[in-house]
This record gives C-alpha cells, sequence and structure tokens, in this order.
C-alpha cells in the first residue's frame, strides 16, 4: 500500500473512531468521500495550516456538512490547531470540533454548514467576492487575488433548491473560480437515489455554462488530484464528478443503513482490518503524520506562490492601504458619525428614502456590494451609482440576483464570510420565508449583512394577501443574534444603518411604499430603538406603533382628540435596540400609563411589553385585493375602527377602576 492510500485509509479510521466515541455522526460521507477531501487538501488547495485567515487563501465549504469528521481528521493531520482531546470531544458541547462545521469555531473552517445545499450558495458567494476584489485590485504584473472556491456536496445538496438557483447564477456569470466536487454515492437517508433523483447531471451542468469532468474511480487519488488541478485551469466554472461508495471498507458498504450510524466496537476493528489499518487510537500512524506534514509544507508553498503582497506593497502602496481598511477589523466610528450627517433627501416613501440613503452610504463604505431578487424597481434597494457586476463586468458592485431569494441570503452570506465587502440584498417581505433558511445562517454565523425588506404591510393592497405580509413581521424578529428595524421615516432609516455598523450583526429593514407625515426627527432620540414622537400632558394613553403604521396612529390620535381623548405616541423602530436601553429610559418612554400596541402585522412579540390591561391592536388573517385604504376597512385596520377598539377599551377600563 502505498503511503497516499494508507493515509486516506487511516484517516477513514480516525474518522469512524471519533464518530464511534460519540456515539453520534455519520459514517458514510467520511468513509466514502476521504479520498476527495485528501485530494484536495494534500495536493491543490493552496492554504496555511498557520495562518488560516490568509486573505488569498484558497477557500473549501463542506456543504455535506455531515461529513465533518473527515474534515476535522484532514485539518488535524495537516497540523491545523487541533489535538486528539478536541477529535474526542467530537460533538460535545463547547467543543472546537461541533456535529456540522461551524466558522470562527474550527479552525480552518470558512463557513458554517448543515443545511443541505446551502454551502453551494455561500461557495458562489465567495467565488463573486474573490472575482469583484480581482477585478478592484489585481494588476498585469501583480495579482493580489489568486485564489480558488472549492465546495464539496453531495446528492442530497443538488437536489436542494438554493443549490439550483445558485448553480444557475454561477453559470450566468461564468464564475471559473468556483469549483463544485460532487461526492456521487447514489445513496440518501432513504435509499437509493434512483427513487428520487434520476437527472443527467452532467448535461445539467453543461446547459449551466459548466466545464464538467468525472472521476470514475472515487478511491484514485492521482486521478482525483489530477482532474482538480485541471479544473483550477478552466475557463468556466467546473463540476468534477467522483464516484464513491458511501461507506467504504465497513460492513454496510453502499447501504443507507450506514449514513448516519456510528459503528460500534467491532465493526470499527472489522473496519480497520477490511483497511489494513495499525494506528494508535485517534492518531495517525509517524510516517503518515510525516507524511501530511510535507504536504501541510507543500499547501504553504502553493499559497506562498499565489499570494504577491510583498511585491504588492512595494509597486502599489495606495491601493495596499485602501486594501488594508477592509482586510483589517474595523469599528466603523468614522463612517457612523458620516452617515450621521446625511442630508434628508426628497424622496417620499420610505422605500425610496432608504434608496437614497442606500446610495449614500455606499459612497462612505466603497465596499456595500449587493443587490435585490430582480426587485430592484420595487424595493428601490441598491445603490444608484453602481455598476452591474457580470461577466463582463467584476468591478461592477451591483448584483442582479434574479428571481432566487434563497441563493441571494446564501450569496450574500458568501461574500461576507470571505471578508471584504459589506452585502446587502432586498425583496418583498411576504417572500422572507423563500430566503429564511440562510438568513438564519447569517444570524448563526454573526456575519454583517443588510436585508431590506418592502412591501411590508396590507397597505401593498391590489396585489392581495399573498403579497401582504401579515405573520412574517414577528416570524422575522424571533430569530436569534439580528437587528430588526421597521423605520417609520429619513430619520429611523439612518438610525437603522447606524446599528448595522455598530452592532455588525444581520440587520433588516423594514419599509413601504407610504409617505411619512413626519419626515425628520431627533435623532438621538430614533437610535434609541423607541422614542416619544408626540406628548401631551393631558395623555391618558400612549400608543406604540412602528413604521408606516405611525401615519395610522396619527390620524387615530386627531379622531381621539375630538373626543377629547389625549394619547402619547411612540415610535419604536426597532424593539431589540429598545431593549438595550436602561430601565429608566424605557420607563420615561412608555410611562405608567395605558398602552396600546399598534402594528398591522400578528401580535405576539408585544405581549413582552403589555401589561394585563394594555390593548394589542393587530392582525391575525389574511388580507385581500383591493385599494389600501379599502383593504384596511376590511380588515378593520382603518382609523376610524381602530378609534373605535380603543374608545370602547377605555371605557371597560373605567368600569374596572370603578369596581
Amino acid at each position: 500500500m502505498n503511503i497516499d492510500n494508507k493515509a486516506v485509509n487511516e484517516l477513514r479510521v480516525l474518522s469512524a473512531e471519533i464518530i464511534t466515541n460519540a456515539k453520534s455522526g455519520h459514517t458514510g460521507i467520511a468513509l466514502g468521500s476521504a479520498p476527495i477531501l485528501y485530494s484536495l487538501y494534500a495536493n491543490v488547495l493552496a492554504v496555511d495550516c498557520d495562518d488560516p485567515k490568509n486573505f488569498n487563501r484558497d477557500r473549501f465549504v463542506l456543504s455535506a456538512g455531515h461529513g465533518s469528521s473527515i474534515l476535522y481528521s484532514i485539518l488535524y493531520g495537516l497540523g491545523y490547531n487541533l489535538t486528539n482531546e478536541d477529535l474526542k470531544n467530537f460533538r460535545q458541547l463547547g467543543s472546537k470540533t461541533p456535529g456540522h462545521p461551524e466558522v470562527n469555531v474550527t479552525p480552518g473552517v470558512d463557513c458554517s454548514a448543515g443545511p443541505l445545499g446551502q454551502g453551494i450558495a455561500n461557495a458562489v458567494g465567495m467565488a463573486i467576492a474573490q472575482k469583484h476584489m480581482a477585478s478592484l485590485y489585481n494588476k498585469k504584473d501583480c495579482k493580489i487575488f489568486d485564489s480558488k472556491i472549492f465546495c464539496l456536496c453531495g446528492d442530497g445538496c443538488l437536489m436542494e433548491g438554493v443549490s439550483q438557483e445558485a448553480l444557475s447564477l454561477a453559470g450566468n456569470l461564468n464564475l471559473d473560480n468556483f469549483i463544485l466536487i460532487y461526492d456521487c454515492n447514489k445513496i440518501t437517508i432513504e435509499g437509493k437515489t434512483d427513487i428520487t433523483f434520476t437527472e443527467n447531471t452532467k448535461l445539467k451542468f453543461e446547459s449551466l455554462g459548466f466545464c464538467v469532468l468525472q472521476v470514475k474511480d472515487g478511491n484514485n487519488v492521482d486521478l482525483i488530484t489530477k482532474n482538480l488541478l485541471k479544473a483550477k485551469q478552466s475557463k468556466k466554472p467546473t463540476l468534477v464528478i467522483v464516484n464513491t461508495q458511501i461507506g467504504f471498507g465497513s460492513e454496510l458498504a453502499g447501504s443507507n443503513k450506514i449514513h448516519g450510524k456510528p459503528l460500534s466496537a467491532e465493526e470499527l476493528e472489522k473496519l480497520k482490518f477490511n483497511l489494513n489499518v495499525f494506528k494508535p487510537n485517534f492518531d495517525l500512524s509517524k510516517d503518515v503524520k510525516d507524511h501530511l506534514k510535507q504536504k501541510s509544507l507543500n499547501a504553504k508553498q502553493r499559497l506562498k506562490q499565489q499570494s504577491n503582497t510583498q511585491e504588492y506593497k512595494k509597486l502599489y502602496p495606495k491601493e495596499w492601504k485602501e486594501l488594508k481598511t477592509f482586510v483589517d477589523s474595523k469599528d466603523y466610528l468614522k463612517e457612523i458619525e458620516k452617515i450621521k450627517k446625511i442630508k434628508m433627501t426628497e424622496a417620499q416613501a420610505t422605500r425610496d428614502i432608504n434608496g437614497d440613503i442606500l446610495t449614500q452610504v455606499a459612497e462612505i463604505l466603497p465596499n456595500m456590494f449587493g443587490g435585490s431578487a430582480d426587485v430592484a424597481v420595487s424595493t428601490m434597494a441598491f445603490d444608484k451609482n453602481a455598476q452591474n457586476f457580470s461577466a463582463s463586468n467584476y468591478a461592477g458592485k451591483l448584483i442582479r440576483f434574479g428571481v432566487r431569494e434563497h441563493a441571494m441570503a446564501g450569496i450574500s452570506n458568501g461574500i461576507a464570510l470571505f471578508g471584504f465587502n459589506l452585502p446587502y440584498q432586498s425583496c418583498f417581505m411576504t417572500f422572507f420565508d423563500y430566503l429564511k433558511p440562510a438568513f438564519r445562517m447569517s444570524a448563526l454565523m454573526n456575519i454583517c449583512t443588510l436585508l431590506t425588506l418592502s412591501h411590508d404591510s396590507i397597505l401593498a393592497g391590489e396585489d392581495g394577501p399573498t403579497h401582504q405580509p401579515i405573520e412574517q413581521l414577528p416570524s422575522i424578529r424571533m430569530i436569534p443574534n439580528t437587528i430588526v428595524s421597521r423605520p417609520y421615516n429619513f430619520t429611523e432609516i439612518i438610525a437603522s444603518y447606524v446599528w448595522l455598523l455598530q452592532y455588525k450583526k444581520p440587520t433588516v429593514i423594514c419599509v413601504s411604499k407610504d409617505k411619512p407625515t413626519i419626515k425628520q426627527t431627533e435623532l438621538e432620540k430614533a437610535l434609541c430603538g423607541g422614542y416619544i414622537l408626540h406628548n401631551d400632558k393631558r395623555a391618558k394613553l400612549t400608543i406604540v406603533t412602528t413604521g408606516a403604521d405611525v401615519t395610522l396612529a396619527l390620524n387615530i390620535l386627531d379622531r381621539l382628540k375630538e373626543n377629547k381623548i389625549y394619547a402619547r405616541l411612540v415610535s419604536m423602530p426597532c424593539i431589540q435596540i429598545f431593549e438595550k436601553q436602561k430601565s429608566a429610559y424605557k420607563k420615561s418612554v412608555l410611562k405608567d400609563l395605558p398602552i396600546v400596541f399598534l402594528e398591522s402585522s400578528a401580535e405576539n412579540c408585544w405581549y413582552k411589553m403589555a401589561k394585563p390591561n394594555d390593548l394589542v391592536l393587530s392582525l391575525n388573517s389574511f388580507g385581500a385585493s383591493a385599494h389600501p385604504l379599502d383593504v384596511q376597512k376590511y380588515m378593520k385596520f382603518d382609523p376610524e375602527s381602530l378609534s373605535k377598539r380603543i374608545e370602547t377599551w377605555l371605557i371597560k377600563l373605567q368600569n374596572k377602576k370603578s369596581i
């Protein structure tokens, strides 16, 4: 047995050992795909285990994230900062080797993976970001961005809709720096893929604009390496199909039963015998370690040849200085102060105001990079000064994602993970569910990305209930580690961009076609997330509302006033930010008065603040297709209907007090 095959088999067994030890994991993919991961890391990737964040490194995304055990085993063998104890703690609380790869947890992991197919979209995003940065900074005599993006997927990944969206765009953009490796074992959890998946993958990818290579023997390291190196030279995005056997070497090889099955101690011993492996438990043989150490040095050398940093610094000091502002971690303090000084736009509706502000923010932040899911003319959330990013113009900053909401969000995650750009994206709020899985990953990975959602209420009108997002706003607010803003006017939109840069978390700005009657308020108050918009010393109640519903609340105030009922009005664009404020401030805003929480969405989030006798005015049924004002009346969410409900509620409160 040559040293390559010995290394592969020992890595297979090591992966199986850590799964058996954890009594949890996916043995099948680890045993089947080991030659692919070995060939990639040992012979192809330009990486440095001592500098795993080097900006010009090749990136690798394990879209089939359940195969994490083989990835950890290889990273350990190559000298990344992982120990035997880390491998023994596979899938345990607080370990550096979680069940699915997590970025910023395991050295050498470039992307969190788990939901199948999303890793493909993330990798396409990285490839887009790499192309963009290369077009901006590479010179004819000195390239500083020259990396490739590799992604390993399985049959399941290719069945997911998000992968089809992303791959279609990758072909359209001719991302020749994107290499997808297909671990083709023709098995899923329920059985052989022919029960669900019989398409001609080769022809499909060729029709998408990919170069397609095939390795029929998934155990042949030399052949896999040869095709991966060929893919690096391709002038098109490339698919490398590698035919493998799930669970290779085990008693259940080729069966769906090995997919998520940890081997028993007896089965593990049989695996070692079948693969002719004799090595220390949870470790590798000395000759394999020495071999992998040399392979790691080779990978460093490849990176050194690929990265002309020192030469670039000397030849292009100005560009290097500018680039460093993207490379270094930023606190955005100067940029935040500039954003605070943006002059009020003449635009009327909040979607238009936001579009104007985004364009000005993009001048302050030249690394703003994004677009919409084919609705830029409706959401207005795009940089009006930017050129299109395309196969003929990678320097463009406006990405036309097409009608691909899920891939848009996954690609945006990849752009952020590449490390230089602040991605933004937009679509209608009602279609948030199309992209939610990827946006959830944005929050899980704690990456800074901006999502603008327009048409955020029943006032979408004639388009009907399919375009009127009754339930979406509360569901978005439920995602941990996010900033969700529903701004009413220019000032609150400015505050939203400040929060984006201040907290560097996934941020959602919800805008509408409605025009605010009060265009500008005090920024420092708006930055608190909730503040008093209208005060009245005679007030007997407080109305708390958000976004376009502020206009509705102002109309209600006028109607109540006609009946000598006086109220205060609180605008609360961001509940999460308001909840961060000191207790004294929150009490001063909400005051010890009965409160009406008013929002044209489902009600659940307001009960965190509401007292037992407070009134929550919300919507819990779908809308209708009609003029916006007619929809309001139909839903009994017009000023007249709501004023009557408030008056009735006040009478009941007074009766309770008199008892």
